[in-house]
């Protein structure tokens, strides 16, 4: 009897690599290797893998155009990327195109991978995909289903961009801090979140990560003006962010973004098994404090600037405990 894991595909141009990697997996999972993306395409077409792990920097074919290709191919198999910090605009791709599951930065750790492989091979079998999102064209619709969507940033600009890329297709709630940002969920349903990497000077990728803990189905869309690699990788295996936009925002791709965003919260919406496929890395406790931390020093400011300071505090509440359970 077959007592393997899952189907696994490596893909790497360095022979040393994928031997590595062979004899690293092969204990626990059925492994194929391929030295090429070309090569790697080739037999995702003829077999069915669980898992596909593929090297950024190869000649012909880049990691992260292989995974995208291998996503429009067999939706079912779960990606992941090898790379270092100094490909970000690979690693954009890859968030943006190729909608990776983990990135894994190399030199690897074996038991980092060995678990990440597991948890993604578990999750193809139990939680196969049920199809592509259909691609979107400059010009889709944003159909929010009658979500809202939230935009966090203290920049007013931001808001006009958002809504003029609605247009009248759907409700944009402003919060201007963390604070207000997490009493919008005591509001009404959110399917979308917009938000800037630094909000004021809180770190809001933190809200982001332990939301999308609690919180799967809700689609995220993340943009700076410093990007850093670190903190790209940080927001794809903890926060699992949607698509990754650069500042200066450009309408068109804004609003390309949100209709992206929009058909895949309507795709969990109606599979909501499928929300298990973007599980994230969880964070420790002491971030949660700090979060809680900032957002409740932060709420004292904020609650002034409300009629009723005792209404914002109720709401800050309720927002607390459906986001990441607890006041």
């Amino acid at each position: 009897m077959d007592t393997k894991k899952g189907r696994v595909l490596c893909v790497d141009d360095e022979p040393n690599i994928l031997r590595s990697l062979r004899w690293l997996l092969q204990k626990e999972f059925e492994v194929e290797v391929a030295a090429s993306g070309h090569a790697g395409l080739g037999l995702v077409k003829r077999a069915d893998y669980d898992v596909v792990i593929s090297d950024q920097r190869m000649p012909g074919m880049m990691g992260s155009e292989f995974l995208r290709e291998v996503r429009k191919i067999s939706p079912r198999s779960m990606r992941i990327l090898l790379t270092g910090y100094s490909d970000l605009q690979a690693i954009l791709r890859s968030v943006n195109e190729g909608e990776v599951f983990r990135f894994i930065n190399k030199p690897w750790k074996f038991q980092e991978l060995l678990q990440v492989v597991g948890e993604a091979a578990s999750i193809a079998k139990a939680h196969p995909a049920t199809g592509n999102a259909p691609e979107v064209t400059e010009g889709a619709p944003v159909n929010t289903g009658g979500d809202a969507i939230l935009v966090v940033d203290d920049d007013p600009a931001v808001i006009e961009l958002v809504s003029e890329a609605l247009g009248s297709e759907g409700r944009v709630i402003h919060a201007h801090n963390v604070a207000e940002a997490v009493a919008a969920f005591d509001e009404r349903e959110i399917g979308i979140i917009v938000s800037n990497m630094r909000v004021g000077n809180i770190d809001a990728t933190r809200m982001l990560k332990l939301l999308k803990q609690q919180h799967p189905d809700i689609v995220a869309v993340v943009y700076t003006g410093a990007t850093d690699a670190v903190d790209v990788i940080g927001l794809i295996n903890q926060a699992q962010i949607f698509r990754f936009l650069p500042k200066p925002v450009k309408p068109t791709m804004l609003r390309m973004a949100l209709a992206a965003a929009a058909v895949k919260r309507q795709q969990l919406k109606d599979s909501p098994e499928q929300s298990r496929r973007h599980a994230v890395e969880h964070l420790g406790e002491a971030a949660k404090e700090s979060l809680v931390n900032d957002i409740k020093e932060v709420a004292r400011t904020t609650s002034t600037r409300f009629g009723d300071a005792s209404l914002f505090v109720k709401r800050l509440g309720g927002g607390l405990l459906r986001l990441i359970g607890r006041r």
